[in-house]
């Protein structure tokens, strides 16, 4: 019988996720060193070639969940640079207040953008992982 291994790295926070994520592939654990994973899964299975499939789409949506750039957050308003700059002149002091605030609603919507396609793909891996854990594990004749 033969067998195919995959090596792989990942944070130590994500090592058990993706290591139950890879077993709905077939993979099979064969060592933990630090954030190196060594898997292994039997290519003579009878639904190899779906499993197969199945990890390459998990593989596509991984790479468009890390492909996703989290917007980060402008610098908070300033009440001293804001109160020196009404102490100077009102309109560069409102003018100011009015940009800090639309920056920050510019980040607040850009953040919900993010979370709603990162918690998206994060579901279709989820769901995925289950067809394809079902798929594994299944009577096989």
């Amino acid at each position: 019988m033969s067998r195919e291994s995959k090596l792989f790295s990942e944070d130590r926070s994500l090592v058990n996720k993706r290591i139950k994520e890879y077993e709905s592939f077939g993979w099979e654990l064969l060592s933990i060193n630090g954030n190196d994973v060594s898997m292994a899964r039997e290519t003579q299975n009878k639904v190899y070639s779906e499993l197969v499939k199945n990890e390459y789409n998990y593989e596509d949506l991984m790479g468009k969940q890390r492909a996703l750039v989290k917007p980060t957050k402008p610098a908070d308003l300033s009440f001293g640079t804001a109160f020196i700059l009404i102490l100077l002149a009102i309109i560069p002091g409102v003018l100011y207040i009015v940009y800090k605030n639309s920056e920050g609603k510019k980040y607040r919507e850009n953040l919900s953008i993010y979370e709603t396609e990162y918690n998206q793909l994060e579901q279709e891996i989820k769901t995925l992982c289950e067809k394809s854990r079902a798929t594994f594990f299944a009577r096989q004749e």
